[in-house]
């Protein structure tokens, strides 16, 4: 395209109504078109978009879609979402907006779930467990990829989080990297925009505001009053606080902050260095998975030290491993942090473990669990938020130990390995545990 072209093009902001004159300029939008705008400039950006529910972000990116191919109608673009219904409804609805421009679908190349201007560039929509593996994809963008019935799931959760990873591995042009975009109001603390949060691999950038600043103050004031003003939006609040007492949805579709039924798990604070003068005391907790298979838990093993109350986590590892291999896991601890005492949370079939351990000249002090998950966990959860247990500030993987720990929700079947250990831990170690193995003599050595 010619630069004279290019600058008859308006900006993003005074594009959206010159494309659909029924909208407004989006200002509340700022910062998120002018994500668009770096990726015209040839950066391949990765972003999160989680700006509140009903606030056009939709919308206001589709015009942005087409806008960038205003810019470069050679562009070919792939659109996800959650679902293939969904993916027809962006796939109608951009189409229908692209016909108002110069880059819109040509004869015979125009069907909802894709389409190519003259000049070979387009739309390819796709659910998150749709293929379109044939395609090329310059530019990602994926919008609300899971919906409030997959999130519940792990298994979902886990399928669209591979679905994204694919193609943003083959999301690129000309051998380098293209831009990679998720639209996403919040839903959970381990959903797609979750768990890239986490991760240490790549940078991702967040743009984000909370639907009210200043909540519960007399500052209070709305992100955006144009759309929603704060009497409306305190008025929300009250009604899905009828039927949700946890105002999990308040918190994590309004204000971007999910929260966990009860888990309540603060964001962890760091000690730089180890108490290193006597009065100490070393400990190890575990949470063993008895196979390896895709589907089954982890295993999770955290060494800890104790003093005055206080315990240092100074190791995380989480791995999924067969039974034996597990506890050589746990053996090769125990012998590098000194022979200290092993705690873990058992039950039925588990506390044979115990024994084999015990035979195997590795003491275990195991530890009933019978009261459910969240129980056990509570006077974990209250000390790690009350700074009384402390992680390494300078290990590098503790970041998405963090995040995983605050999504723990105390249900079966989700990723809570690593709370399991820890709970084992500072139960043992600072309350001494509630059933250890009885006393044998012959083959099990204490």
């Amino acid at each position: 395209m010619t630069l004279a072209l290019v600058q008859s093009i308006p900006p993003l902001l005074e594009y959206i109504p010159k494309i659909s004159p029924e909208f407004k300029p989006p200002y509340h939008m700022a910062k998120w078109l002018a994500v668009f705008e770096r990726i015209a400039r040839g950066e391949p950006v990765r972003a999160l978009c989680t700006l509140p529910i009903r606030h056009y972000k939709t919308e206001s990116t589709l015009h942005a879609v087409l806008w960038l191919l205003e810019h470069d109608p050679t562009l070919e673009i792939v659109l996800m979402t959650f679902s293939h219904e969904r993916a027809m409804w962006l796939g109608k609805r951009l189409r229908v907006l692209a016909k108002r421009t110069k880059v819109g679908p040509t004869r015979g190349d125009d069907t909802i779930t894709s389409w190519h201007n003259e000049r070979g560039g387009g739309v390819v929509v796709m659910s998150a467990d749709m293929s379109r593996e044939g395609y090329n994809c310059h530019v990602l963008l994926v919008d609300d990829p899971i919906d409030e019935h997959g999130i519940l799931a792990k298994e979902k959760r886990d399928a669209v989080d591979q679905s994204i990873t694919h193609y943003t591995a083959r999301c690129m042009r000309g051998g380098k990297p293209g831009p990679v975009l998720i639209v996403a109001s919040r839903f959970d603390r381990d959903d797609p925009v979750g768990r890239r949060l986490a991760r240490l691999g790549g940078t991702w950038e967040i743009i984000h505001e909370p639907a009210i600043y200043d909540l519960d103050l007399p500052t209070v004031r709305a992100f955006a009053p144009n759309v929603w003003d704060v009497p409306e939006l305190l008025s929300i609040r009250a009604e899905l606080k009828e039927t949700d007492p946890y105002e999990r949805t308040w918190w994590s579709r309004f204000m971007g902050d999910p929260r966990p039924v009860g888990g309540d798990v603060g964001p962890g604070q760091r000690y730089i260095a180890l108490p290193a003068f006597p009065g100490f005391r070393d400990a190890i907790g575990f949470d063993l998975s008895f196979t390896k298979n895709r589907r089954s838990d982890w295993s999770a093993i955290v060494v800890g030290r104790v003093m005055y109350g206080i315990l240092y986590v100074r190791e995380i590892h989480r791995f999924r491993a067969e039974l034996p291999e597990a506890i050589a896991s746990i053996r090769n601890a125990w012998d590098l942090y000194g022979r200290c005492p092993v705690y873990s949370y058992m039950s039925g079939p588990e506390v044979s473990v115990a024994k084999m351990m015990a035979q195997a000249q590795m003491p275990i002090n195991y530890m009933k669990a019978s009261a459910p998950k969240f129980v056990r966990a509570r006077r974990t959860i209250d000390a790690h938020n009350a700074g009384r247990v402390l992680y390494p500030e300078h290990n590098p993987t503790i970041a998405g130990t963090l995040a995983r720990l605050q999504n723990f929700k105390g249900v079966e079947d989700d990723e809570d390995d690593e709370m399991d250990a820890l709970v084992s831990l500072w139960e043992g170690a600072v309350f001494g545990g509630n059933v250890p193995l009885p006393r044998k003599v012959g083959a099990w050595t204490f």
